[in-house]
């Protein structure tokens, strides 16, 4: 399955589409199946709906939502967690809770970052996490720009508006 050449549209929504006839995929993992609430997760090519994902969750919590394809992964932030789904072998690689809230999703040099409330964390293209670094703020950080070697960004730590920026090696997440 390619996506490369097409208009790739993402969209959660509380109700299924009427006119998809399939069985969503749960990609929550087998640990959320008896959770009380649901999202659906639209994948959309050239404004037809190809997919249908479903996150069950416990409670609706934390201010992001958001997913990318990876490679042949689904890389998914919903609110306390992130989310790889294997494209191609159609299986779940990981539900990782994430510290306080799910923030952003980056994708550079054929590595996914993940950004929560005080964490970055960088996934491999099989969804294995390489690094993370836990210590670049309270709530929230985010990555403003990469280099080759480098990965800029800041982190809160005296909400609100207390951010301090940080620069770490690319390779190993540590600061430099």
């Amino acid at each position: 399955m390619s996506y490369s050449n097409s208009e790739i549209l993402f969209a959660f929504t509380e109700k299924l589409p009427q006119e998809y006839s399939h069985n969503p995929i749960v990609i929550s993992g087998p640990d959320s199946m008896n959770q009380p609430n649901h999202e659906y997760l639209l994948l959309k090519e050239n404004d037809t709906i190809e997919k249908v994902f479903e996150i069950k969750h416990l409670v609706s919590s934390g201010p992001y939502k958001e997913a990318v394809l990876f490679n042949n992964l689904l890389a998914v932030g919903h609110y306390d967690f992130l989310y790889l789904y294997d494209l191609i072998h159609n299986f779940n690689i990981l539900r990782l809770e994430l510290h306080g809230y799910f923030g952003h999703l980056y994708i550079n040099n054929n590595r996914l970052f993940v950004a929560d409330a005080g964490a970055i964390y960088c996934f491999d293209d099989k969804g294995k996490i390489i690094w993370k670094n836990e210590s670049l703020g309270i709530d929230g950080v985010y990555i403003s720009e990469f280099d080759d070697k480098k990965i800029y960004g800041s982190g809160e730590w005296d909400p609100p508006g207390g951010w301090k920026d940080f620069v770490l090696d690319i390779n190993s997440g540590r600061a430099v």
